[in-house]
């Protein structure tokens, strides 16, 4: 026990030891002149020594003692902790370091102006003259004064070159602050906001209100820390075009450069004012530099009057490359809240059970419009730029079945959890206001990209290929080019997006145009596509918000649409090229390109008489260039297959009157008083009893023909309407193994009934309607709203015609009395 306490207090000492360094190490100034740096780099030094004896102390405790593995974790970041601030303020100590040696220079200069004017104040007593009394002292004055003026012209002459060298300092000082500033936004920019990439755990979601908060907090605490660095960026921006080049003034120049005079200057050779441009011919003596002005004249002057006007390259480089760094790190955030904002609305949008489905359906009008609106709102909203991402595929499918159940109501359901309902209503109106948020994220990522994309060529661009694969190249590589479209196909977010810049590439920009000089050959991929049917109406939905107190005659057909994709890349040399001026004419490889009719680097064909320009693709098809195939490779093939369930609903609204009623037990006919007497109808509440003594609607039982009736036509009653919807089936659940199978698949082993146009459960043998089945996630399918490009073989459509009624029992019962009226 006592070991034990020991061992704490060894642990607590520690601790404590540790956070008053690190105190010290954060509150100990870093000096401003050079004796206030030298302490302070004194006191460091000690610090720094201190800390590295003091990890022999920690492991003496750590020997001594058996240490937990949190105290132990505990210390050790403590004292990496101290360590990282003590190495840094070491780093920084020898910048100032840097900086107060120049201390030394202005004190010495300082020195010499005192030494210089008190020995020529001595030179000039040892020097003096009364003249003779023959001269004039008219013209001996006249020699003193202008004497005197030239003194003082040539001590001001100095001052000014001073305030010329401070122009340099002020430069000078802007200059480091500014790429130091640089390097530590650079820094700290990619550290902090490439940690936020890593906190989405879509195990932790569980679809209630309080998901929304959090992901809601998230994008606004994410949106605000992008909006800061964006700000801090935008200042370094309007800085960088202030920055004077000053390496420039260290390197000698390649060519001639304009630059300006900062004063008057006249000698024998040459003569310019202040502010005036010049041209800078040689740099390459220290202190003097060889000008020319605009009349022609040239001569060194004092390096020290002439500026090299800014903008600095490098710096506009530097802020570029933060902005393009800040975008590609944003355009992950984007993705990011993206997957876990559809991977939330997947856990609310779940699979419903029977009693859910039960309980939705018996949903008020107001609610049930006002949630389909939020649906069609939803899918609109994340089609335009998720479309084509799974997770969002599978929301839609999800989507697809909550709108079929909202919809395919049949109005006699009354709410048995009332709580539940209210529940779920809340939290699918919630996802409206959770996708305003993602919204206003993406509109101010959306207004920077666009910020981004005005910069004029810089040097290093932003290549998107894929945007887990983001890189810099220079632009010499190619003709600049821009690809922000949103690749949404990938969503690892297991590592963070990192930016890699090459100042000089290491390795040759990849592209499938680059050719040797002395020999063309050429490698292609030629995507060979083979479509039975489009499957581009996929995307897309509309809303049918109408209220429709109709029976309902459903026809349900069924086909199958195989698309398949073929990648084949092939490798061919050309042979020989017809001279596009003379077409009996072949050519070598060599002599086109000598000639001029093929350039490699544009990849055309060219007629150097009349200008006329083609790619050497369309050359080749045009027989203009011969080649031979070398190897042909498939490098990707790939086949999917699609089922197509049309859905054909006959609205009808015209009264009928029932002429007889099948008796369930012999299936004879009977009148309808007959039934009634039977209690095989039953007026009160418009059912049919069956066999079974199970009771379905009247209408239920006139779509599966128990009950038959007539129309009545003509009035003021519309004539009946049909509508059909088109569904994409990628899947059919199988029960027995719990695993989705192909819609062919589903045919052939009978879960899909192609007589019926059922879904069979192979476990039970119940059979279910596709809408039932879509609707509980059997099917798995989407709604196609362009069929115009489906190719649909008749000899495989099935169809099953069905009625089903929503909510009209009125007619049903009228046709009840009104039979029981004329039968009295």
């Amino acid at each position: 026990m006592v070991r034990k306490k020991m061992a704490k207090e060894d642990v607590q000492k520690c601790l404590e030891w540790l956070l008053n360094t690190q105190s010290e190490l954060e509150t100990d100034p870093f000096g401003i002149c050079k004796a206030a740096i030298l302490e302070a780099s004194i006191r460091q030094q000690n610090r720094s020594t201190e800390l590295l004896r003091y990890q022999d102390n920690i492991k003496r405790v750590m020997t001594r003692h058996k240490v937990s593995d949190d105290d132990t974790k505990e210390i050790s970041n403590s004292y990496e902790s101290a360590m990282a601030i003590s190495s840094k303020r070491m780093s920084c100590m020898e910048v100032l370091n840097g900086i107060a040696s120049l201390e030394e220079h202005v004190e010495n200069l300082s020195h010499d102006f005192d030494a210089r004017a008190v020995h020529l104040v001595n030179v000039g007593e040892n020097n003096k003259h009364t003249g003779s009394k023959s001269q004039s002292n008219e013209s001996l004055v006249k020699t003193a004064k202008n004497c005197h003026i030239a003194v003082r012209n040539n001590w001001r002459w100095i001052d000014t070159m001073l305030q010329c060298s401070q122009v340099h300092l002020r430069n000078a000082a802007m200059f480091h602050e500014f790429f130091h500033e640089v390097d530590e936004v650079e820094y700290w920019m990619n550290t902090t906001l490439s940690r936020i990439h890593l906190t989405f755990d879509r195990s932790k979601l569980s679809g209630d209100r309080s998901d929304v908060k959090v992901i809601q907090e998230e994008m606004k605490d994410m949106l605000l820390a992008y909006l800061q660095w964006q700000s801090k960026v935008d200042s370094l921006f309007d800085r960088a075009r202030d920055i004077v080049p000053i390496q420039t003034r260290l390197e000698k120049i390649q060519e001639p450069r304009p630059v300006v005079s900062l004063t008057d200057y006249k000698t024998n050779e040459i003569e310019f004012n202040e502010g005036e441009t010049l041209t800078l011919l040689d740099n390459g003596k220290q202190g003097k530099w060889l000008v020319k002005n605009s009349r022609g004249q040239s001569a060194l002057v004092p390096s020290v009057i002439i500026l090299i006007r800014g903008p600095s390259g490098d710096a506009l480089e530097a802020v570029i490359r933060l902005r393009i760094q800040l975008l590609a790190m944003w355009t992950t955030s984007i993705k990011r809240l993206g997957y876990q904002m559809i991977a939330f609305m997947g856990l609310v949008f779940r699979d419903w059970t029977d009693q859910e489905i039960q309980m939705l359906q018996c949903m008020n009008d107001k609610e049930r419009k006002e949630l389909l609106g939020v649906l069609k709102y939803i899918e609109d909203t994340l089609l335009k730029n998720w479309n084509g991402y799974g997770g969002f595929e599978e929301l839609q499918e999800k989507i697809l079945r909550l709108r079929m159940i909202l919809e395919e109501t049949d109005g006699k359901a009354t709410a048995q959890d009332s709580e539940m309902l209210t529940q779920v209503v809340v939290q699918i109106k919630a996802l409206k206001d959770l996708l305003n948020n993602y919204k206003d994220f993406w509109a101010y990522w959306e207004t920077y990209k666009g910020i981004v994309e005005l910069l004029k060529a810089p040097k290093f661009l932003l290549v998107c290929d894929k945007w887990d694969e983001l890189k810099f190249v220079t632009s010499a590589h190619f003709v600049k080019f821009w690809d922000t479209t949103l690749d949404v196909s990938n969503e690892d977010l297991t590592q963070a997006t990192s930016v890699t810049l090459f100042e000089t590439p290491k390795e040759p920009f990849p592209t499938e145009n680059r050719k040797p000089v002395d020999e063309l050959l050429v490698c292609q991929v030629q995507p060979l596509q083979q479509e039975e049917g489009e499957l581009d109406a996929l995307d897309g939905y509309e809303e049918e918000e109408s209220y429709q107190t109709y029976e309902e005659t459903t026809v349900t057909s069924t086909d199958q649409v195989m698309s398949s994709v073929e990648e084949e890349r092939s490798t061919f040399v050309i042979t020989s090229v017809t001279d596009p001026r003379d077409d009996d004419k072949e050519l070598s490889l060599q002599e086109a390109i000598m000639l001029g009719i093929i350039d490699q680097t544009t990849n055309q064909y060219i007629n150097p008489d009349t200008g006329d320009v083609c790619s050497i693709t369309a050359a080749m098809n045009d027989g203009k260039i011969m080649f031979e195939f070398t190897s042909r490779k498939k490098i990707r093939e790939e086949k999917k297959s699609y089922g197509i369930i049309s859905i054909k609903t006959t609205k009808e609204n015209r009264p009928y009157t029932i002429s007889h009623v099948i008796d369930p037990s012999s299936e004879q006919e009977m009148t309808l008083p007959q039934a009634i007497s039977k209690g095989i109808i039953n007026k009160t509440d418009s059912t049919y009893r069956t066999e079974t003594g199970e009771l379905i609607s009247i209408d239920d039982a006139i779509s599966s023909g128990l009950v038959k009736v007539e129309y009545h036509n003509g009035g003021d009653h519309p004539e009946a309407e049909s509508t059909t919807r088109t569904y994409a089936v990628h899947g059919v659940l199988d029960k027995k193994t719990n695993q989705k199978v192909s819609f062919a698949d589903a045919l052939s082993s009978g879960i899909l009934d192609k007589e019926s146009g059922e879904y069979v459960d192979n476990v039970t043998m119940d059979r279910l309607p596709v809408q039932d089945a879509i609707m509980k996630g059997f099917i798995k399918a989407r709604i196609v709203t362009d069929t115009s490009k489906l190719d649909i073989d008749p000899e495989n459509k099935m169809v099953v015609e069905k009625f089903a009624s929503a909510k009209n029992k009125l007619r049903a019962a009228k046709a009840l009395r009104g039979m029981n009226n004329g039968q009295s």
